[in-house]
């Protein structure tokens, strides 16, 4: 299974069981990503992280296939 795979896997797991947890999908997976960002800034430098936001963030609104992400 790819680490593409886990995450997407995680996710769905995480908008799937959000009313256990008495929140929505949204807020299950805005928790996820400040909890992700925080273990990533620990791993990697502040640059690192802001430039991959920043990537991220450009490539929301753009059709682009990414084949490592899709599997």
């Amino acid at each position: 299974m790819s680490k593409w795979s886990v995450a997407k896997e995680t996710v769905a797991n995480l908008s799937e069981n959000a009313g256990e947890y008495g929140a929505d999908a949204a807020g299950m997976l805005e928790a996820l990503i400040s909890t992700a960002l925080g273990a990533l800034a620990a791993e990697k430098d502040s640059d690192y992280v802001k430039n991959f936001i920043d990537y991220e963030v450009s490539s929301i609104n753009v059709q682009h296939i990414d084949v490592q992400r899709l599997t």
